[in-house]
């Protein structure tokens, strides 16, 4: 027994290591061996935990765009063992799920919580794991500063060894992305353009379509439309639930006049949002779908209140300025300036909020 017990945490460890790296075909073997062997096999407490950690994480990588609220309540209705090294893993983990459900507050929780639980025995290559995926949270929060030192500082990890070049890929990701909300888009596309030289030798073909629907966003954010809706449509004719792209190709749709596109992809995005439980991306829709309806602004502000409620309470300023700020114009343009004044403050202020919030400190 104890020498199936090694041989299976010795699966274990190497089954993490090929999720790391991205390397779906080795993962999905070693999956298959260690299902076999725990079906012939009693596993400890531990191991069984370890066992669903790296399910969930395996489920990452391979389906991650169908994660939902549910998808770790097997995980919590176990009894959570006392290592150091599973309680790092839990928390780790749960922080990249609840990153993923856009609750941003106790993602911030459980990646604060993980770092106290980091131990000796864990390895650069773990580590940068982590440094990456707290700068996708950072990122996602609008502190764009902080992602890229976050993935700066993994990616120089990464660098030395060679079978990590899908995750150093994904980190010129995260680069691109934080380059997006600074305007920096020269750097943005340099780093996306890495990214996508790296995948296609790697032939990561999904990745490849999630880095492509950020270029669409890079062309959205610079009012490069149809050049965005070129990169987008492709996304989403291939990839069904990306709430990203699906927005941002209904949002250009919108911004061009086309309104029957635009509302085609607003009420897909609408029930994707639902279905992944995605509170953040479920509020731009709803405000999206008002001005494609070119709802009277009374209408408008209804939605964008309940959307600001939730932008608050997860932090989320620069969403909130952006809101506030097309509320207000909305209100001028109906020469309501009470309405307006109100808005463009209140847009102001948490613009001013959301850069010290990003500052690096």
């Amino acid at each position: 027994m104890t020498n199936t017990n090694e041989k299976i945490n010795s699966l274990l460890k190497v089954w993490y290591e090929n999720i790391i790296r991205c390397n779906i075909n080795e993962a999905l073997q070693i999956k298959t061996e260690i299902n076999k062997r725990t079906n012939e096999n009693e596993l400890n407490l531990d191991q069984r935990f370890y066992l669903e950690l790296f399910n969930f994480r395996y489920q990452v990588l391979t389906d991650g765009l169908s994660i939902n609220k549910r998808s770790f309540d097997h995980i919590d209705s176990m009894n959570l063992p006392a290592s150091n090294s599973i309680q790092f893993y839990y928390h780790f983990f749960k922080g990249i799920h609840r990153t993923i459900l856009s609750d941003y507050n106790d993602a911030k929780i459980h990646f604060e919580q993980a770092e106290e639980f980091i131990t000796s025995d864990l390895n650069e290559l773990e580590k940068a794991e982590f440094m990456y995926r707290q700068g996708t949270y950072l990122y996602q929060t609008y502190q764009p500063l902080l992602a890229i030192e976050k993935v700066t500082e993994a990616k120089g990890i990464l660098l030395k060894h060679n079978e990590y070049n899908v995750l150093v890929a994904l980190c010129e990701n995260v680069y691109g992305l934080s380059c997006i909300d600074l305007r920096q888009y020269n750097l943005a596309e340099e780093s996306f353009d890495a990214a996508i030289d790296i995948l296609r030798r790697e032939s990561q073909e999904e990745l490849l379509l999630r880095v492509r629907s950020n270029i669409g966003w890079l062309y959205e954010n610079q009012n490069l439309l149809s050049s965005a809706i070129r990169h987008l449509s492709e996304v989403n004719s291939k990839i069904a639930n990306h709430v990203r792209a699906l927005f941002s190709e209904a949002e250009a749709h919108f911004k061009l006049g086309e309104t029957l596109r635009a509302e085609e992809l607003i009420n897909r995005g609408i029930n994707v949002s639902k279905e992944i439980d995605n509170k953040e991306y479920l509020h731009r829709f709803l405000i999206l779908e008002q001005m494609n309806k070119l709802s009277n602004t009374n209408e408008l502000e209804k939605v964008v209140i309940e959307g600001i409620q939730y932008f608050e309470q997860n932090n989320l300023l620069d969403a909130v300025y952006e809101y506030t700020e097309k509320l207000a114009i909305r209100f001028h343009e109906e020469n309501n300036y009470r309405k307006a004044s109100e808005y463009f403050y209140q847009s102001t202020v948490s613009q001013k909020k959301s850069m010290e919030k990003g500052a690096l400190k």
